[in-house]
């Protein structure tokens, strides 16, 4: 009996057993299907994880982007609120000069002119005690950046190739990295005291050669600001009044920055021109904007600007120069991120400090009195300037230039020349972060 339960039972478990898996169709199939349904699920799982990643990084950047616009918004509030605590365009509390002192500005803004101009000090000494321990002449490499810097025009194929190039050269193992970086910022402000017919245009392409070369080469940037003050007191904002019994005129000229000539400071006329070339330029460079890219110096600055000269400078025709030109190229992008609150601070020029230079009843004044008129009341703040259509092309097209860089690069390990590996560090860690 337990013989034929035996036999029974046995084919049967082969053939459970081994039977089908020797055809190799019923075990392997189910194994294959198995699998495939297994990874099936991992990859939906995976992709999952992926949508529901990307759709909290996006959530996180628009986020950041609503903070960002709503504390630019309080800002300018505050700001407005501190121009209409003073008197705009006449000389009042907010003046700072200190005792026996002609300088009329914000503390604020002489803080930061005496740490920038300061810094470029240091760094010019440094890089000129290199050039003499080594007995190294840079004047090649000085021309090549020279020459990149005058090629700049306003179109986005040499606005890209350009910073490429001044940033390859720059970073040039061959020359110490501060020293390329004082040359790139005096060739550049020279720029502004070769007008031509479209300088408007140029300043606006210049203005992203700095905002790209800057945003890879982040210590340029002050660099570039010192000699703006140096070239121009107007883009600190600052201005000096003349005292007969406190200061010569030779001296006088020398501390506004008019240039010499013939033994002899240009005229008054030249000199407007050059405040209105330096403040073109430095208005060009605030407003310039790359998605996804921070400008270094940018929007933010240009709305301090505006209420510093407001605030603490007298309305005269160096002011008038000065803050007309910087609307011309910084208006139309302010008004942009402002709105209401530009057209306020619009009001505000309107009345006190157009009020102010008026009052004085000065024909030489009526032609810069006129384009501060017509720029307010025609609403020129609503059109494109020109040559801005340059940006327009780079926030929709234009890539970062390629350079090879990485943070950690920023400045060049030279033999005996120490000061380069941490001349700014607090820069340097701050500009890490983005």
């Amino acid at each position: 009996m337990v013989v034929k339960v035996i036999l029974v039972y046995v084919p049967v478990y082969l053939e459970k057993t081994f039977g089908q898996n020797s055809s190799g169709s019923v075990f392997n199939h189910k194994a294959v299907k198995k699998t495939a349904e297994e990874a099936r699920k991992a990859a939906a799982f995976e992709a999952e994880n992926r949508r529901a990643k990307e759709a909290a990084e996006k959530e996180v950047a628009e986020n950041a982007k609503k903070a960002s616009e709503e504390a630019q918004k309080r800002e300018a509030a505050q700001t407005l609120k501190d121009v209409n605590r003073s008197e705009p365009g006449r000389s009042g509390s907010n003046i700072s000069p200190s005792a026996g002192s002609l300088v009329r500005a914000a503390d604020s803004a002489l803080r930061v002119e005496v740490e920038r101009l300061q810094k470029f000090k240091e760094v010019d000494e440094n890089n000129q005690a290199f050039r003499l321990s080594h007995n190294q002449d840079f004047r090649s490499h000085e021309l090549q950046i020279g020459w990149r810097i005058k090629q700049i025009s306003g179109n986005r194929d040499s606005v890209r190739a350009k910073a490429s190039e001044l940033i390859r050269l720059i970073n040039d193992p061959l020359c110490p990295q501060l020293i390329s970086a004082v040359m790139f910022a005096k060739k550049v402000v020279s720029q502004c005291s070769t007008q031509s017919a479209n300088f408007n245009s140029t300043a606006f392409a210049c203005g992203h050669v700095i905002f790209l070369v800057t945003s890879q080469v982040p210590l340029v940037m002050d660099l570039l600001l010192a000699e703006l003050h140096k070239a121009c007191i107007y883009t600190v904002p600052k201005h000096v009044a003349y005292s007969e019994s406190t200061i010569s005129k030779e001296d006088y000229f020398k501390v506004m920055g008019f240039r010499e000539e013939d033994g002899k400071a240009e005229s008054r006329e030249s000199y407007l021109e050059g405040v209105a070339s330096y403040m073109k330029l430095y208005g060009a460079l605030v407003q310039t904007e790359v998605s996804g890219v921070q400008n270094l110096h940018g929007l933010k600055e240009s709305w301090a600007w505006i209420a510093r000269l407001l605030n603490s400078l007298p309305a005269n025709i160096y002011t008038a120069v000065a803050l007309n030109s910087f609307l011309e190229m910084a208006g139309f992008a302010l008004f942009k991120t402002y709105k209401t609150q530009f057209r306020k601070i619009l009001n505000i020029i309107s009345r006190h400090f157009l009020g102010a230079l008026e009052s004085k009843k000065n024909p030489k004044l009526n032609p810069i009195i006129m384009k501060l008129k017509t720029y307010i009341y025609t609403n020129q703040f609503l059109k494109e300037p020109e040559g801005w259509l340059l940006k327009t092309s780079l926030l929709s097209e234009m890539a970062m230039p390629e350079a090879n860089y990485s943070p950690q690069q920023n400045y060049h390990s030279q033999q005996n020349y120490h000061s380069q590996q941490n001349y700014y560090p607090q820069q340097n860690r701050r500009y890490h972060n983005y």
